[in-house]
């Protein structure tokens, strides 16, 4: 017994050793944050609605035959300009010929009856009026004795018939007369008829396509030609309530296509719908662009004086408005990317993305302008939580206003902010010191409000 207790003592008495020669563990300190520090900057910021829409011809008609029958020439091919009034096609018309033919036949024929009914009236006209003077002779015979009544009475029937025939001849010229119309009117739909069998361009511009063939028959349910004006072109958008209340006529708009890549044709709007749509809310927006696309660098096509003669332009290009340009670089049917400046607003305080806290936002906090924040550098470098609330984004999406919470020239941490943690030191990164530096913070998610908004054209 006495053996046990001694051995517990001395199992005890090494532990307690064991224990007490133990050093303390010191706390390791964590390295340093590298951040890079910006200021809040103040600039006019342009606020842009941007768009999609479909190029369209300033005029774009399509052009019918509205004689059914054979094609029997076309005068025009696709990528031809035309002129209004300029030969298309010819449909087969021989039997439009000869129903113009037989309706002034008929018209001439009626014309000489006419003729003939004149001269009737005429003679009748004459027999009345030497029966009424002979009548008038033989009452005053009558009335002295000199003849008898059945004289005078057999008179008086010959001046009665006379009479009958001369409105005989012109109840005939009124027939004649409503008949002559009649013809003249079925010789003018004949005429008509054989005229629209040549078909002419109803405008100024550009055929686009051409959908028959010589020998096929024309319909006026198919066209034979899509023609477009081209000299300037349009596009209309579709534009939201709350939108198109920034927007006003004569607003410039800039315009790019995939076609031409960073080319920028300008426009202006010429056209505001004063209604809203009530399927998708929305009013349409017309935009006019000029047609052209001046060479780059701008060359002028001006005559330097009377004597010498303007210089050539490329080939490919033409003198217009003075300057070498491509004309019509923009074709019906491209999706046209459209952008407005509707607004800037001055002295705008604005701060990269990239410095707002990736945990101080999502969709839902972004919308409604709760917990955005950013990381201010004091004067002791040590960073304080600002929370913050923003408005529109810049142009190309690097930088975003703030509209409370900041001012002007403020210091606040751009990169790097996301790994900071209370307590731990923070270094400000030089520009020469960049390159040495850790890999940067994943960069903050773009906030959902924005600078711009992008519409699509229905």
């Amino acid at each position: 017994m006495g053996m046990r207790w001694r051995s517990v003592c001395l199992v005890l008495c090494s532990v307690w050793m064991l224990w007490g020669c133990k050093k303390p563990e010191t706390k390791k300190e964590e390295p340093p944050i590298y951040v890079q520090v910006g200021k809040v900057v103040q600039t006019d910021l342009p606020e842009l609605l941007r768009f999609t829409g479909d190029i369209e011809g300033e005029a774009q008609v399509q052009v019918y035959a509205t004689v059914p029958d054979r094609i029997k020439s076309l005068h025009a091919d696709v990528g031809e300009e035309v002129k209004q009034g300029q030969l298309l096609a010819v449909i087969e018309h021989t039997r439009l010929r000869q129903a113009v033919a037989q309706a002034e036949a008929q018209l001439a024929a009626t014309y000489a009856n006419l003729a003939g009914a004149r001269v009737q009236l005429s003679g009748a006209v004459l027999s009345r009026e030497s029966a009424l003077r002979e009548l008038k002779r033989l009452r005053r015979l009558y009335k002295s004795g000199a003849v008898g009544e059945q004289q005078v009475d057999q008179l008086k029937s010959q001046y009665d018939s006379a009479t009958t025939q001369v409105q005989a001849a012109e109840a005939q010229i009124r027939a004649l007369q409503a008949q002559i119309a009649s013809l003249r009117a079925a010789v003018g739909q004949a005429q008509t008829a054989k005229q629209n069998a040549i078909v002419r361009s109803p405008i100024k511009g550009i055929v686009g396509r051409r959908y028959r063939q010589i020998g096929e028959m024309a319909t006026a349910q198919f066209p034979l030609f899509s023609i477009a004006d081209m000299d300037e072109v349009k596009v209309q958008i579709n534009v939201t309530e709350r939108d198109l209340m920034k927007i006003r006529i004569g607003d410039k708009a800039s315009i790019t296509v995939a076609a031409y890549g960073e080319r920028v044709f300008e426009g202006r709007v010429n056209k505001i719908a004063p209604t809203l749509d009530l399927d998708t809310r929305t009013a349409p927006v017309e935009i006019r662009i000029p047609n052209f696309y001046p060479v780059q660098p701008e060359r002028s096509c001006t005559p330097p004086s009377a004597k010498k003669p303007a210089p050539p332009c490329a080939k490919g290009t033409q003198c217009h408005q003075n300057r070498c340009a491509e004309l019509h670089p923009l074709k019906p049917g491209m999706i046209a990317r459209v952008t407005l400046l509707v607004k800037v607003h001055r002295n705008a305080l604005m701060i990269p993305l990239t410095a707002l806290l990736n945990n101080s936002f999502g969709y839902n906090a972004a919308l409604q302008q709760k917990d955005l924040a950013v990381l201010l550098m004091e004067e002791d470098n040590i960073p304080r939580r600002q929370q913050i609330r923003i408005g529109l984004e810049s142009p190309d999406n690097t930088m975003v206003q703030v509209t409370s919470g900041l001012q002007a020239n403020q210091r606040l941490i751009i990169e790097g902010q996301n790994f900071y943690k209370p307590g731990v030191r923070v270094k400000v990164l030089d520009d020469k010191k960049k390159e040495e530096a850790p890999p940067k913070a994943p960069p903050a998610r773009s906030p959902q409000k924005t600078a711009h908004s992008d519409k699509t054209g229905m």
